[in-house]
């Protein structure tokens, strides 16, 4: 029961959730423009969508074991392929002019996750924990969306651990990688443009 409950939230608190709904969030609280909001909305399923497809290609092909690449080099080349995905995402829209909050968040999460490629050879940094993370700071100051954010942190930390994903090392470098994104996103965000 307990393993189940475990899958349950490594499942539903996944990092393209958990953007998602950070991005529709952070959108409606800093303008009432619904446009921001499916702008937002649009990029993190778009960004999600492509990393996901990948995987569920690599899978399938039989170069990985599972899509959720649990081999040290599945994972490696998935946050290869993420990070460089995001970093030209970041740059395309840079380009186009968007949002600097939906430019900045993308730019972060590529950093992210190539914290986590940098940090392979000392340990298996929990991306989950990073990204609910760095969610839970670009809400600020939503107080409901920011409290539910940090309880889904502690939560998918916990099913992390239950489910042997992670030590307890990993979860806390990941948690700290995703509180400081989330701090230079707030910082960069609110700056005087």
């Amino acid at each position: 029961m307990k393993e189940r409950a475990a899958r349950l939230a490594s499942i539903l608190i996944h990092p393209a959730v958990v953007m998602v709904i950070a991005a529709a969030i952070a959108a409606g609280v800093t303008d009432r423009d619904t446009g921001l909001v499916w702008q937002a909305l649009g990029v993190a399923v778009a960004a999600a969508v492509v990393v996901m497809v990948y995987s569920a290609l690599q899978a399938r092909s039989g170069r990985w074991s599972h899509i959720d690449a649990s081999r040290p080099n599945e994972r490696s080349q998935l946050n290869r392929f993420a990070s460089w995905a995001l970093l030209g995402l970041t740059a395309v829209l840079a380009l186009i002019g968007t949002d600097r909050g939906i430019v900045v968040a993308i730019g972060l999460s590529a950093l992210i996750v190539f914290a986590g490629h940098l940090l392979r050879g000392r340990l298996k940094t929990s991306l989950h924990v990073a990204f609910a993370a760095f969610a839970t700071c670009i809400v600020w100051p939503h107080p409901v969306a920011f409290a539910a954010l940090l309880l889904a942190t502690l939560v998918v930390a916990w099913s992390r651990l239950v489910l042997r994903r992670h030590q307890v090392s990993e979860l806390i470098v990941g948690a700290v990688i995703g509180l400081v994104c989330g701090v230079v996103f707030q910082w960069v965000v609110n700056a005087p443009a």
